[in-house]
């Protein structure tokens, strides 16, 4: 394969995963809907060059040249790299109160500490995912990068916290009109959407997945 088909499938299988239009992708890039069907529709006539591809990273959070590099059909292959930046690892009960967290962790606070892939906010943390709600984007187990020093936008996956109870969740932002929805991507959970209301706060934006090999 070329690099230019392998960007193509990368980005395709993204949009896929993510269960975005070519018009959220547009939206994120700041590009119109023929643009970006231009260069990744089903009848794209132009190549995902440098400049795009960089571009395409960026607007997804995805690490930069990921789309370069040939991924399987889960995407794995991310990698981790050298920050030296070390980030708590933590289950859903712990982020409920890390949402409100003004300080770090420290060193015993959590389980297990992992080298942040890249430039990260200072509450940064890891989450490890719990239940079938986003699978198979997101498998129980699996470990999550959340930052909230970033902005969520739809077609983003967040970690919202319920203030009536402090559950936190994991799930992809969705907009209709001028409501905001959580939604769970696996098409068998009996609650897929969630009005995002005043009992809920997002507690950050999720960045990179981790994958153990």
């Amino acid at each position: 394969m070329t690099i230019y088909e392998i960007r193509l499938a990368n980005t395709r299988r993204q949009i896929k995963e993510r269960q975005l239009m070519l018009k959220d992708l547009a939206n994120l890039l700041g590009k119109s809907p023929a643009q970006v069907s231009a260069f990744a529709g089903e009848s794209a006539h132009k190549n995902i060059g440098e400049q795009i591809a960089r571009e395409i990273e960026r607007a997804l959070d995805l690490p930069r040249g990921y789309l370069d590099a040939p991924h399987d059909s889960h995407g794995n292959g991310t990698i981790v790299g050298t920050t030296g930046r070390k980030l708590p690892v933590i289950g859903s009960i712990a982020a409920g109160a890390w949402c409100e967290a003004v300080d770090q962790f420290n060193p015993g606070d959590a389980e297990e500490w992992v080298e942040a892939p890249g430039p990260v906010g200072a509450n940064a943390f890891i989450l490890r995912v719990e239940g079938i709600s986003m699978e198979p984007l997101f498998t129980a187990g699996e470990k999550v990068v959340i930052d909230p020093s970033l902005e969520a936008q739809p077609g983003h996956y967040v970690v919202a916290k319920r203030l009536s109870d402090q559950g936190v969740t994991l799930k992809q932002l969705r907009q209709e009109g001028s409501e905001y929805y959580l939604y769970a991507v696996n098409p068998n959970w009996p609650e897929r959407i969630i009005r995002l209301t005043e009992e809920w706060h997002i507690c950050g934006r999720a960045r990179w997945k981790i994958v153990d090999l």
